[in-house]
């Protein structure tokens, strides 16, 4: 019976958030987040550094997707796993162009394409907020040691996963994670 209530609830807070009551979405991000962990875990081979980034962009991506579909959803728990699996995939295709790097497929490109398919919706405002902290962080980036700079700006400027970081650098993933632990604790010092 507390299934039933559960489903109940799901509705209420699905037909909220439809309404624009965004803070709705919580409670039902909230009580899907475990699960879609684990399916993140499962499709980025056990690292459970990619996983975290899958999960906060597969919540990113729901949190701005999910008002305009929620009154046609049947299954929430299918419809954020199935989004979570394209994120997880969308990770995956990343990587594989950031390794290939070299062969002419350039950072930037990726970057601007992924921003041409990104939802068009942020207000003006919200994108000259974006800008400026974006233009700030990369003076700060630049002012870092050549070592830590390319770390920061691929993983800060470019959210690119520690993986594809130490393949396109050909360090080890653990060094790819030392050197943007380093570059953010100068980053917090500085700034």
């Amino acid at each position: 019976m507390a299934e039933r209530g559960s489903l109940i609830e799901e509705r209420i807070l699905l037909r909220s958030l439809s309404g624009g009551d965004r803070e709705a979405f919580w409670p039902l991000w909230l009580e899907h987040r475990l699960h879609l962990y684990t399916v993140c875990l499962r499709q980025m081979r056990g690292s459970k550094a990619d996983a975290l980034d899958a999960v906060s962009r597969s919540m990113l991506l729901a949190f701005r997707k999910l008002p305009a579909h929620a009154t046609k959803i049947e299954n929430l728990q299918a419809w954020l796993t199935r989004l979570t699996r394209n994120v997880c995939a969308d990770i995956h295709r990343e990587q594989q162009r950031l390794s290939i790097g070299g062969n002419g497929v350039a950072i930037d490109e990726i970057v601007s394409e992924e921003l041409s398919a990104a939802d068009p919706s942020p207000s003006p405002e919200e994108v000259a907020l974006s800008n400026e902290m974006r233009i700030r962080l990369q003076r700060a980036i630049d002012s870092l040691p050549p070592l830590l700079r390319s770390v920061a700006q691929m993983r800060f400027l470019h959210e690119a996963s520690y993986g594809a970081i130490a393949s396109t650098l050909s360090i080890t993933e653990p060094t790819a994670r030392k050197r943007v632990q380093q570059a953010r604790t100068v980053l917090r010092s500085c700034c």
